[in-house]
């Protein structure tokens, strides 16, 4: 991590403490400690490295301030500044519950220092120690040391009679205050370990002070405050026997954002004869992230869609630890560096599917979009070319979907001549996959998400039997159907009503086309185009709420939310908020400039869902649809047809963009055209 002059930070207290509060199993802190433990163990840890640098100091009555120079350290200036320009005698419990407050903020900024370091890995079900780290349990300091691995230092500390670093000692007084320790030993070991502990704490000089103020602190969180029951929380009005049903038959964001300014995080809703508790907006999303784990998982209706599709699990409805072990599997097959590694394979795919777009006139943008994407995923993540089956995929999921999630089709459906064809196209797909591999590995062509998922298999075929193998592999590879297609879609009906835009998206994608390097594209390439997409994905959120089942009671904003409760978690009504995204109404790429950056706030932009079950593809998908994007820009001119079109939308668990949107391509000046190399399968 830089600070102001390019300088790269010692780790710091905090730091260390969030790596102690990692729960390194299922790639996240650890859900017994509660948002309140956390923001106590942050801004403690802040202000005794504060004290520890000589800025600040403490006695019995105070906190002051000693030294007001900053340190060039974002995880501390911000508060030493607070300080500064605050008044000087106040008690060090005010500065702590005051630093608490942006505990967030400063909690953010340490994790993404962590993953800067190489310390810590950001992967799609979460944050885990770096491969090296958990081998070697050394990390990396500012003066090129490896430094032991803080769990690993503490508790060598503990069972030895060594005299400890002081920063070690500062950080096992913290721990012991915050009542991290308590988490990290068993009661056998904290007995043993108790005398020790206590001389560690004579030698702390700097949090003699602080250490009382954060432990009474800590003992003020654990107890619970008394929450009012379900009973009273707030209800939406709604039409007799129909309850809100048709108000969130439309855009469910854009309902459940108005009951959020109206009612708050918190409250119910009734359609026909259900009756759910939502939890919405920033908070919600945070109590999922932080924890979510402990006390829901995914409803029984992904276990049904699992069934309906001749699985027993899959990745939609594991749980727990093996549902973290099934993303860990198949994250470096869903890795953005498969476009990289099949760049000219996906070109020559989207400009052979466009060469159709130019020959057939008009077309029908979701069936073509669907064809297009499910195309690139057959051959990026299966090394698959097959031109024929994304519409019986789409109509298999989309039919599950409705009947076990949506729950707007009748189960009979699922007995349907054209649904048994289906089936049939899926086993055959399948066939055809596995017997690719085959042929793949004897020409030792680079690893796919099938062999990650088929290594998954021997290693443990009881963790994914044969059985079960189909629809994970379908999942994996054809989500992009129901996502990257619809968003493609909607980028395209929203560029095209805004040509000033289109223009700066086509130049970007002449300029890195016209680029001889051929260096590997990253967002960065594409600015315009990807603000434009992360525009268009807050408008139609993707995945605007979902269903959970409570496993554990929880206290939300209030109200005791008991065990085997149903509520609808609301990713998305912070999309359609005015106070984080000004007039919401408005499609405003200018959102997602460095001066405005209205979606950094915690929890308010969440295009890809929350917690442990947000999309693990979204790295990838965010390049694959920008890539394919500015290769459709580049590649030739369109049209709607008619111009005057008026996109429809259908609204269910996901926006879906009507089949009746139809666009007209013609091939601009330059393009690669219907050339004999693309038409014979060659690279582009």
């Amino acid at each position: 991590m830089s600070g102001s002059g390019g300088v790269q930070q010692a780790i710091r207290i905090v730091e260390e403490a969030l790596l102690l509060v990692l729960d390194d199993e299922h790639g996240d802190l650890s859900p017994t400690y509660s948002s309140d433990l956390l923001d106590i163990v942050v801004a403690g840890a802040v202000l005794m490295e504060l004290a520890l640098e000589g800025r600040i100091d403490t006695d019995l009555e105070r906190l002051v301030l000693v030294d007001s120079t900053p340190l060039e350290d974002d995880l501390l200036d911000s508060t030493l500044a607070d300080i500064a320009a605050g008044p000087g005698d106040r008690h060090a419990d005010f500065w702590l519950a005051r630093t608490a407050e942006r505990s967030g903020e400063i909690r953010d900024r340490a994790l993404s220092r962590l993953v800067e370091r190489g310390i810590l890995e950001a992967e799609a079900g979460g944050m885990f120690l770096s491969r090296i780290v958990s081998r070697s349990r050394r990390y990396p300091t500012r003066d090129g040391r490896p430094v032991e691995e803080v769990r690993l230092r503490i508790m060598r500390t503990l069972f030895s009679d060594e005299i400890p670093d002081p920063r070690d000692v500062v950080l096992i007084c913290l721990s012991d205050a915050s009542g991290v320790l308590r988490r990290l030993l068993t009661p056998v070991e904290r007995t043993r370990l108790r005398e020790r502990i206590e001389l560690i704490g004579k030698l702390d000089l700097i949090g003699r002070s602080l250490l009382p103020v954060i432990r009474e602190s800590r003992r003020s969180a654990e107890v619970p405050a008394v929450a009012r029951p379900v009973a009273e929380i707030p209800e939406v009005k709604g039409l007799p026997l129909l309850g809100s049903a048709l108000s969130m038959s439309g855009d469910v964001s854009v309902f459940f954002a108005k009951q959020y300014s109206a009612l708050g995080p918190c409250f119910r809703v009734r359609a026909l004869n259900r009756r759910l508790t939502v939890l919405a907006g920033p908070e919600a999303v945070l109590f999922l992230q932080r924890e979510g784990r402990t006390h829901l998982r995914e409803t029984h209706g992904f276990r049904r869609f699992t069934w309906a599709l001749g699985a027993a699990q899959s990745i939609t409805n594991l749980e727990g630890a093996a549902h973290t072990r099934m993303r860990k599997a198949m994250a470096p097959g869903l890795s953005p560096k498969r476009i990289h590694e099949r760049m000219s394979d996906l070109l020559r795919l989207t400009r052979l599917e466009l060469d159709g777009w130019v020959r057939e006139g008009p077309v029908r943008a979701l069936p073509a979009l669907q064809r297009l994407i499910s195309r690139q995923n057959g051959a990026l993540f299966a090394d698959i070319y097959s031109e024929d089956f994304h519409e019986d995929i789409d109509h298999l999921m989309t039919v599950a979907l409705s009947v076990h999630l949506a729950k707007t089709s009748p189960k009979w459906r699922l007995k349907f001549p054209r649904t048994s064809r289906a089936r049939k196209r899926q086993r055959a797909l399948i066939e055809e996959i596995l017997a690719t591999r085959q042929e793949a590995k004897a020409g030792k062509r680079a690893p796919t998400l099938v062999d990650y998922l088929l290594e998954q298999h021997r290693e443990d075929p009881q963790f994914l039997p044969e059985e079960d193998f189909p629809i994970t592999l379908l999942v994996g590879l054809f989500a992009g159907i129901h996502t990257s297609a619809f968003i493609c879609a909607f980028v395209l009906y929203e560029a095209l009503k805004r040509p000033h835009l289109l223009e700066k998206m086509r130049a970007e994608a002449d300029a890195f086309f016209g680029n001889e390097t051929n260096a590997a594209p990253t967002l960065a390439d594409f600015d315009v185009t990807q603000r434009f997409v992360m525009e268009t994905l807050r408008v139609y959120s993707l995945t605007p709420a979902a269903e959970r089942s409570v496993t554990n009671a929880f206290s939300f904003e209030g109200y005791r939310i008991p065990a085997g409760t149903d509520i609808i978690v609301a990713f998305a009504a912070a999309h359609h908020l005015p106070e984080y995204f000004p007039d919401p109404r408005r499609f405003d790429i200018e959102r997602y400039t460095p001066e405005r950056a209205e979606h950094r706030a915690p929890g308010v932009y969440i295009p890809f869902g929350a917690g442990a079950h947000s999309c693990l593809g979204r790295g990838v998908a965010q390049l694959q649809l920008v890539l394919t994007l500015a290769t459709i820009f580049r590649e030739v001119d369109l049209a709607m047809a008619p111009p005057n079109y008026k996109l429809k939308v259908t609204y269910g668990l996901t926006p879906r963009p009507g089949n009746s949107f139809r666009l007209a391509a013609r091939r601009r000046a330059g393009g690669h055209g219907d050339s004999a190399v693309l038409a014979s399968g060659g690279s582009a």
